[in-house]
């Protein structure tokens, strides 16, 4: 008798919203009113996101600001744009930081632009298609 082969294949493909942020806030400072307006726990991450800089070919890193939120299965990730004088997006300068938000199942995106808007320290919110932020495959923690 000819044994069956199945084959197993996963989509890595994964759904996830990106908005660019522009404040005068630090990066603490806006994780904590980001979780006091969205009732979240972002926290520093102990990893840094390493990225090789495709102009000077030199690695780049990047302190994340992450909260896994298990009841619903939803990844934060708050990225500052600027970190030691280089840039993870130079194309896009006035934004200063980067809201990713992965296998959302709890916030509409407008409802969630409604709501950043309401902290009074977020001058602009942008929002960017997934295939603008390339740097989403290097978040992975």
């Amino acid at each position: 008798m000819r044994q069956k082969v199945y084959k197993l294949t996963l989509d890595e493909d994964t759904e996830f919203s990106v908005l660019g942020l522009s404040t005068a806030f630090s990066d603490y400072k806006l994780a904590y009113e980001l979780n006091s307006s969205l009732d979240l726990k972002i926290v520093l991450h102990k990893e840094k996101m390493e990225i090789i800089d495709p102009k000077s070919k030199e690695q780049v890193s990047f302190r994340v600001y992450h909260f896994f939120d298990e009841e619903n299965l939803t990844k934060y990730y708050l990225v500052k744009n600027n970190q030691n004088l280089k840039f993870l997006f130079p194309e896009k300068p006035k934004m200063d930081f980067f809201l990713l938000v992965r296998d959302n199942f709890v916030f509409e995106m407008d409802d969630l632009i409604y709501r950043l808007r309401q902290i009074n320290g977020i001058v602009a919110i942008f929002k960017l298609e997934n295939s603008e932020f390339y740097a989403a495959e290097y978040l992975t923690f």
